[in-house]
């Protein structure tokens, strides 16, 4: 890295956390700044809710973290993490955690201990298994683990009662726990990208559903029955080896089997759709919106100082 823009991304890092110290902020980005430690002085903005600091080459947190008491919403996405950070189970109070893009691979037992957690990303972590211990999570409204190597999920995810919104697409799953219907709530499940031949009959009886992505796996064909008794929910069969479509497409018009049908009804396949306002619509936090314009304001004597040094990067 060029030392002149090291230094700049230095001093306004160190800005922004003296501002938001000073001013006692309770929301701080500091996504995409190069970071490769966690700046300790972070930990005397006390009154933080929500911080952002994704986007960086951070590898590990400090213990000193567990002191943000008042910490409620937290993106680590894209950083360096080769383990889920083991003091993130001292902050219980956490609604929101992103650690999307990580090389993780395991959430441990630890996550457990995050029983406020409303929303939960973990998109792209190379995870091969979620813990037992995340059916400790009971009120989980969101859960997103795309793109990642499951192969089956925990019983313990049946405990989440209070899931809305379940994105597991890019797996390698191809069934669902026996009491996965207890999932009442459960509004949208996404399993593209799969290996489902079959619709598990646990998954017809979830009363709230209504949506279903089951593209890109491996059906074959789909029982009437089965669709019979799913006639409310929209169900996107789109890219899969079926042997015949046209029974389906005249007796379920709810059931998508062409990209015709899907220009037809295009809120079939929308997480933004007006049934899931309330929802996150995407694994991205984004607090930015509701920084200042003028952060950078602090350092620009420095920068100033320093321009007959600069380059173009």
């Amino acid at each position: 890295m060029n030392p002149v823009y090291d230094y700049i991304q230095r001093n306004r890092v160190l800005a922004k956390i003296e501002k938001a110290h000073g001013t006692k902020a309770t929301n701080l980005a500091l996504d995409d700044y190069d970071l490769v430690k966690f700046p300790p002085l972070l930990v005397s903005c006390v009154h933080l809710s929500y911080l952002n600091i994704g986007h960086n080459q951070i590898t590990e947190l400090p213990k000193c973290l567990g002191q943000l008491k008042n910490l409620q919403n937290l993106s680590l996405e894209y950083n360096n993490f080769d383990r889920f950070p083991e003091v993130l189970k001292d902050l219980p109070q956490l609604i929101t955690l992103n650690i999307s893009h990580n090389p993780i691979k395991d959430l441990t037992r630890d996550i457990g201990n995050l029983t406020s957690l409303e929303t939960l990303w973990c998109n792209r972590c190379y995870l091969e298994s979620l813990p037992e211990e995340i059916g400790n999570l009971t009120k989980l409204e969101t859960l997103g683990a795309r793109h990642n190597l499951l192969t089956k999920l925990p019983d313990g995810i049946c405990n989440l009662v209070q899931l809305r919104w379940l994105t597991l697409e890019d797996n390698q799953l191809y069934t669902v726990p026996k009491d996965f219907d207890k999932l009442q709530s459960l509004i949208h499940l996404n399993l593209t990208e799969n290996k489902f031949h079959y619709i598990p009959s646990n998954i017809s009886k979830l009363k709230q559903l209504k949506y279903l992505h089951l593209r890109f796996n491996e059906f074959y064909s789909i029982p009437e029955s089965v669709l019979t008794t799913m006639t409310c929910v929209k169900i996107n069969l789109l890219h899969n080896p079926l042997s015949s479509t046209g029974d389906i497409d005249v007796m379920f018009p709810n059931v998508i089997t062409s990209n015709k049908q899907l220009e037809d009804d295009t809120a079939v396949d929308s997480d933004s759709n007006s049934d899931w306002e309330n929802s996150v619509a995407s694994s991205d936090l984004n607090y930015s919106a509701t920084e200042s314009e003028s952060d950078d304001e602090d350092i620009l004597i420095e920068v100033s100082k320093l321009s007959k040094f600069l380059v173009t990067f």
